[in-house]
């Protein structure tokens, strides 16, 4: 049984004349008399039963009818489904960031530009620490990560488009010597009790932190780990240490609390978005085309 068929059957049911029918369907009437003998032919039952001046359902064809109809509307609406996914309309986004990116206009503009043009696709967000998202990336759990990542991507799978770099800040006790500065050079963070990432962390702060580090040839004084910024914030306000963070963790105020920018060349975060290199979805395409850079 074609879809064809029906659509002929349903264009008799509700004209219940064959001629009416042929027009609107826009073929002769002879052939579709036969199309409907075939289709009757086929389900072993008759249809319609045939006067001279009508035509009526049988209680065969009054049973069809409904059923016919709700083929011909799931028909449709799997074509709908199929050309809408090919284009990105529907279907679901997964995307990782990391804690900071709430904190930065880019993030929130993109999702907001993002929902507004696609409302249909479901936004799946996770908080994840940067190699989190290249791990998830790799294994397809993600379809696409805003990361902070100044070096080469561990994984060739992985491509990293940079969007904004921000400026590493000193955050530091009110009361520290430095606070009051308008810039440091992290040398000057030498001997100073720090607070840091842990080494399984997977924030790409720590490594950034530690480069810079050894382009100056320190050794740096990690008294204490924290796995997340508003801790390491808190720490310091209780006079822990000092810590190292980015920019726009400056909006987290507390009155125990100094952020101070490190003058360095290369102190800073870069802010990138992470897709795979054969990434072919209408999803992520539709996505990377609405990001606010810069």
């Amino acid at each position: 049984m074609e879809l064809r068929h029906l659509r002929y059957f349903l264009a008799v049911a509700e004209e219940l004349h064959f001629t009416r029918a042929a027009e609107r369907l826009h073929i002769g009437q002879p052939p579709l008399s036969q199309q409907i003998q075939a289709l009757e032919a086929e389900l072993g039952v008759t249809l319609f039963r045939r006067h001279q001046r009508k035509v009526e359902l049988t209680a065969a064809g009054s049973q069809f009818l409904p059923r016919a109809r709700q083929i011909l509307a799931d028909s449709a609406a799997a074509v709908d489904a199929a050309r809408r996914a090919a284009a990105g309309d529907i279907g679901e986004l997964r995307i990782g960031f990391t804690s900071s990116l709430p904190l930065t206009p880019i993030l929130h503009r993109s999702l907001h530009h993002y929902r507004e043009a696609y409302p249909d696709v479901k936004l799946t967000l996770r908080e994840m620490f940067t190699a989190g998202q290249f791990d998830a990336l790799e294994k397809r759990r993600l379809d696409l990560g805003f990361v902070r990542f100044n070096g080469p991507t561990p994984s060739p799978q992985i491509r990293v488009e940079e969007l904004h770099r921000d400026r590493l800040l000193a955050v530091l006790p009110s009361g520290h010597p430095l606070a009051g500065e308008p810039a440091i050079a992290l040398r000057q963070l030498a001997d100073a009790p720090l607070i840091g990432y842990p080494p399984d962390s997977g924030a790409g702060l720590r490594d950034v932190i530690l480069q810079l580090a050894r382009q100056n040839g320190l050794a740096l004084n990690v008294v204490q780990e924290a796995g997340e910024a508003i801790t390491q914030i808190g720490l310091v306000a209780a006079g822990v240490g000092a810590a190292i963070l980015p920019s726009p963790l400056e909006c987290v105020q507390i009155p125990a609390v100094s952020y101070v920018p490190l003058s360095d060349a290369d102190a800073y975060l870069a802010m990138g978005i992470a897709t795979r290199r054969d990434e072919d979805s209408p999803l992520v395409a539709n996505f990377l085309a609405g990001v606010t850079r810069g």
